[in-house]
């Protein structure tokens, strides 16, 4: 009897992805069926504390930049220079006191009252002489007794307090004068506290508990849901004793959630109870685990499909190769997927294309051997015969005193020998103008000297290497759709060779009847009968690179010039023109 591990090899490939995929599908949706509950209420818990950490900032930063106007406005009356003025001087008569009282702290502290609906009252508590204006002016004794006296009195900086339920105040002590005055003067501004902690009520509607705590850790402002019995209440003290985000208090769990109001210095920390948050995961648990049992129907259905279409394109595979180990070389196999399965395919194809492109090779590349080496006989045989036949003529022509055929028969020996150059690519710069001014001695033979040319050579770029035969076809466009078309002959054609940084630069100009601006443009794209200049600009950026090559400059009846631009290369000279 064969052991499972031995039964599972002999299984079909099919049955193995579609036994696979069951496995790796059905026993991560167990283990989620099993944990569902715990980790939807872990989930519920951790998105109701996000939400009301989120609800509790926004509350938090609402009352923090309240208070923070109340602070700039507090700043804004305690550093006004008249109201400063008026605090601490020292008055000496009714007069006086009625002109600070009317333009001065009248004015000022009822128009921002005006500015914030919120203030219910804005008094200074006068350390000097000042008598009792109304609520706006207070002497500074009758503030002794109050709990925000001592701590205002003796710090500089605005300091927050909540003296009755329905109050809320900022106190802050005066600046004093430069000139040294001793008084002491407190500016007091008192808030509705009904709407300074409006935001805190919209909490608590959210069964949440509000408790709002000082700097000394007592509670200033607390607000409880409805619905919450007093005796269900968790104290101040555990809240503030525990470290943690949860508490359990009467055995009972909460959620805390802390901010802080920097502009005062006031912590505000919300409860509510757990119960109340995971009560709602009953409904999502049935309903996931209706979810998972419809998922276990999906991956059944679908591990079947997917295990067909995987194991149908492999088997089409293995019956293609089987064709090729029978000889068929021509058989093709195509994928459009791009998955494993589709790139082995490609894969194939590709190659058992390039067996048949390497058998193709082999046999072509032995009839190119051949035709190569037909070649290479002839082009050892036409130079010689052509050599030796232009030097009779000139043997001849010398025999017969016949000096202008003798200077032909010479300059077109000099001119082949310099084209055909033993059959090599490269040659040298003296030899390249070697061959260019035999081909214009024997233009100008043939012109009868209509045209003149004239050379502007560098010295020393004759041991420089470069591509054959490129600047004979410049001359012969120069010469025959130039210099040939001018009406009144007077020809001349420059050439010009410099060396310039790494690179050297040749010139062809003319004076002829120059080029049809709208044709100038395409001559190096286009292709021409014979072997024109687009011939010449392919070859040198084939060989040197795109930045290199021909440019072409023309005006119509003043003349063309063709510019051709090389790197300056002479490394391993004699090595390479030998080759």
């Amino acid at each position: 009897m064969k052991s499972p591990i031995h039964l599972l090899k002999d299984l079909t490939f099919r049955k193995k992805i579609m036994l696979c995929f069951l496995l790796v599908s059905i026993i991560p949706v167990a283990i989620l069926g099993l944990f569902c509950y715990q980790q939807t209420k872990a989930l519920l818990v951790s998105q109701e504390e996000a939400n009301l950490q989120s609800s509790l900032q926004q509350a938090a930063d609402s009352l923090d930049n309240q208070i923070q106007i109340y602070n700039n406005l507090s700043d804004y009356l305690a550093f006004d220079s008249d109201l400063n003025e008026s605090a601490n001087r020292i008055y000496t008569n009714y007069m006086e006191l009625y002109d600070a009282y009317s333009k001065t702290i009248s004015p000022l502290f009822l128009s921002m009252k005006n500015l914030h609906d919120d203030v219910e009252r804005i008094t200074l508590y006068s350390g000097t002489n000042m008598e009792k204006h109304g609520n706006m002016v207070i002497p500074l004794q009758d503030a002794e007794g109050e709990i925000w006296y001592e701590p205002s009195i003796q710090s500089s900086k605005i300091n927050w307090f909540v003296p009755a339920e329905d109050i809320v105040c900022a106190v802050r002590r005066m600046p004093e004068p430069d000139s040294g005055g001793t008084a002491k003067n407190l500016l007091y501004i008192e808030i509705d506290s009904q709407k300074l902690f409006s935001s805190f009520l919209e909490l608590s509607k959210n069964s949440c508990g509000i408790y709002l705590v000082d700097s000394n850790g007592s509670a200033v402002y607390s607000e409880i849901f409805a619905g919450l019995d007093v005796s269900e209440v968790p104290p101040l003290e555990t809240l503030l004793d525990s470290d943690s985000s949860s508490i359990t208090w009467n055995s009972s769990d909460y959620t805390v959630i802390q901010a802080n109001i920097p502009s005062c210095g006031w912590d505000v920390y919300l409860y509510k109870p757990i119960h109340l948050i995971t009560d709602a995961a009953t409904p999502i648990v049935l309903t996931v685990a209706f979810i998972i049992m419809l998922c276990l129907i999906l991956v059944v259905l679908i591990g079947w499909l997917l295990s067909h279409a995987v194991v149908s394109r492999i088997e089409k595979l293995q019956k293609t190769m089987q064709q090729v180990e029978g000889g068929d070389m021509g058989v093709t196999i195509t994928s459009e997927s791009h998955d494993e399965v589709g790139d082995l395919i490609r894969s194939f194809q590709k190659m058992l294309d390039k067996i048949n492109a390497l058998i193709n090779e082999v046999y072509t590349g032995k009839l190119a051997q051949k035709e190569a080496e037909m070649r290479a006989l002839q082009a050892q045989i036409n130079p010689h015969f052509l050599y030796n036949s232009l030097s009779l003529i000139n043997w001849r022509a010398i025999r017969a005193d016949a000096p202008d055929i003798s200077e032909m028969a010479q300059l077109l020996s000099t001119f082949y020998r310099t084209t055909l150059n033993k059959g090599k690519q490269l040659t040298s710069v003296a030899d390249e103008l070697k061959n260019t001014r035999s081909y214009i001695d024997i233009q100008r033979i043939m012109h009868s000297g209509q045209f003149e040319a004239i050379y502007q050579i560098e010295e020393g770029l004759g041991e420089y290497l470069m591509l054959n035969l490129l600047l004979q076809p410049l001359v012969e466009n120069a010469i025959v759709h130039g210099l040939d078309q001018r009406p009144d002959g007077g020809g001349i054609l420059r050439i010009t060779a410099a060396h310039k940084k790494d690179t050297i630069v040749f010139m062809v100009e003319d004076n002829g009847v120059g080029i049809d601006p709208q044709a100038l443009p395409n001559l190096l794209t286009q292709d021409s009968g014979g072997y024109g200049i687009k011939n010449v600009h392919e070859r040198i950026q084939l060989y040197y690179g795109k930045e290199f090559g021909l440019t072409l400059e023309s005006k119509l009846s003043v003349g063309t010039r063709a510019t051709l631009t090389i790197p300056a290369r002479r490394k391993n000279f004699e090595s390479q023109l030998n080759q």
